[in-house]
């Protein structure tokens, strides 16, 4: 299941990035900026490999604890690689963190990757867009003791679609992203529906 699913993000990934460079609509130059900055957050449904997915839905059904999950993207910075296209460095993570009265823990993915951006419509910055990471991919485990623990060095890949508002040097994005992120053999899968800001 899981090589599968890999080998659909690669399959996908490689076909949204091989048409990105066949464009070449400059009509709209007076829209687009030398350089870019991404910032998002957002909610996020994480699926874990099995048992431990199913440890998790125990633990959020206990009386008094509460689960908390989103979804972001920070220090992202981009530029054009087409009129229509961005390119760049950004880090999407999620996090999913269980409380209760006395002590909590958090779950952190990242995904620290090279990332696309390109809006097949006639102007950059407004309507429909899609997106492509891949990078390098790690999970962090944090908790109420001061206690901290990082996983081995993965990769992760990422793919989405999303809306985008021009509000005229600030683009306002609307996200829906769904991430595979696979560390020491084992996929951890991450759906989030975010608001972006494109500055």
């Amino acid at each position: 299941m899981g090589s599968n699913l890999v080998k659909r993000f690669i399959l996908g990934f490689l076909l949204v990035a091989s048409g990105l460079f066949a464009q070449t609509n400059d009509g709209n130059s007076g829209n687009r900026e030398s350089w870019y900055t991404l910032w998002s957050l957002g909610s996020a449904d994480i699926t874990y490999p099995s048992d431990f997915n199913t440890m998790m839905n125990y633990l959020e059904d206990q009386e008094g604890v509460t689960r908390t999950k989103i979804a972001m993207d920070f220090l992202g910075f981009y530029k054009h690689l087409t009129p229509q296209t961005i390119g760049g460095f950004v880090i999407n993570a999620a996090a999913d963190r269980m409380e209760d009265s006395d002590s909590w823990m958090q779950f952190n993915h990242y995904i620290y990757g090279l990332s696309m951006i390109t809006y097949p419509g006639d102007r950059f910055g407004s309507g429909l867009f899609l997106r492509a990471d891949a990078g390098l991919a790690k999970m962090v485990l944090q908790d109420s003791d001061g206690d901290s623990e990082s996983s081995e060095n993965g990769y992760g890949l990422l793919g989405g679609a999303g809306y985008s508002f021009d509000l005229g040097g600030t683009r306002l994005l609307i996200n829906v992203n769904y991430a595979l992120r696979r560390i020491e053999d084992e996929d951890t899968t991450v759906m989030g529906i975010s608001l972006s800001g494109l500055f």
